[in-house]
C-alpha cells in the first residue's frame, strides 16, 4: 500500500514529536509508519491531499513542514533555546497550601543569594498558576 502525505512524516516526529507525543507513543508512531513492510509512505508537495481524490491535481505548492510548524506553534519566535552568555540563573517557586481548612497560595523569584520578588496570591490560586505567576 503507498500513503501520500503532505509532511515528512520521520522529521516532524523527530523534531517536533517530543513537545506532544509521550516517549512510548512516539516510539509506536515510528514503528507504525515507519517499519511496515507492505505499506510504503511517499512525500508528496501537494498542500490539500483531497484533490488527490478529485483528481484534479492543482497547481504544486511547496512548503517547508518543520518550518510551518515552528510558526504555527512557537509562540514566541524570537526566543531561543540556547543559554545567554554570562547570564544570571534566577529560580522561580510558586505553592498553594491548606492550613486549618484556609487556602494559602504564594510565590517567589530568586538567585542563589537574594530573593528579587516574592507575595502571596488569592487563597483560589493553585500551585500551578502560582509557578506561571513567579514566571511572569
Amino acid at each position: 500500500m503507498t500513503v501520500l502525505v503532505s509532511h515528512t512524516m520521520s522529521a516532524v516526529l523527530e523534531a517536533k514529536g517530543g513537545h506532544w507525543l509521550s516517549p512510548q507513543r512516539f516510539l509506536k508512531y515510528q514503528a507504525i509508519l515507519a517499519e511496515q513492510d507492505d505499506v510504503e509512505i511517499v512525500v508528496t508537495n501537494i498542500v490539500n491531499p483531497a484533490s488527490i481524490l478529485s483528481g484534479c491535481m492543482e497547481k504544486t505548492v511547496i512548503h517547508d513542514c518543520l518550518e510551518n510548524i515552528e510558526a504555527t506553534y512557537s509562540s514566541h519566535p524570537d526566543l531561543k533555546d540556547t543559554p545567554l552568555e554570562d547570564a544570571e540563573t534566577w529560580f522561580t517557586d510558586g505553592s498553594s497550601y491548606v492550613v486549618s481548612g484556609r487556602k494559602h497560595a504564594g510565590y517567589a523569584v530568586t538567585t542563589s543569594r537574594v530573593v528579587i520578588e516574592s507575595g502571596s496570591l488569592t487563597a483560589n490560586t493553585s500551585a500551578q498558576k502560582a509557578e506561571i505567576i513567579a514566571l511572569i
